[in-house]
């Protein structure tokens, strides 16, 4: 009997010699894998994704927030999308979402366009577009809202097209 509780004494204490180790070594790879999904968060700015960064921050180029890429988005931005699509189906997907966008901060109070079909240029540089606001204050306008009062597309009758201004330096938002 002394020899079976010895015995079983003896694989007990194996056993916990291999599997303490053991779990550390699970540990410290879970802990490392989690590591490197860290370190392969990707940043970039939408407007100009040759901007990459490991953390966020703002885009040196112009000052937009730098978005998280996921992993998909991080492949396709890298050239390692298997699925090959048109340049004219990713400029139609670009529309799309732009349209959401505007939508988006229209929604939010941030986009207030003066003309009928409102304008791109305030949405993607600025993610707002206060030119409506400015165009009653006297202020410049963006020089797409410009043109599109040019060419009659102005949404408030009331403003002679002649009386709108643009000086896109100028135009701050």
């Amino acid at each position: 009997m002394n020899r079976v509780k010895w015995m079983s004494g003896t694989l007990l204490m194996c056993f916990l010699a291999l599997s303490v180790p053991m779990q550390a070594q699970e540990k410290q790879k879970d802990e490392k894998a989690t590591h490197q999904h860290q370190e392969q968060d990707v940043y970039t700015c939408e407007m100009h994704p040759e901007v990459k960064s490991d953390k966020p921050g703002k885009c040196p180029k112009c000052g937009m927030n730098l978005t998280k890429l996921s992993s998909a988005e991080s492949n396709v931005a890298e050239g390692q999308n298997q699925q090959k699509v048109s340049a004219a189906e990713n400029i139609k997907e670009a529309k799309r979402l732009l349209f959401v966008a505007k939508g988006q901060l229209a929604r939010e109070g941030r986009y207030n366009c003066c003309i009928e079909v409102p304008c791109n240029q305030c949405a993607m540089d600025h993610q707002s577009c206060p030119c409506y606001e400015d165009l009653k204050n006297g202020k410049p306008v963006c020089n797409e809202c410009y043109g599109g009062w040019q060419r009659g597309e102005g949404k408030d009758k009331k403003i002679d097209p002649k009386k709108v201004k643009t000086n896109f330096s100028d135009h701050k938002h």
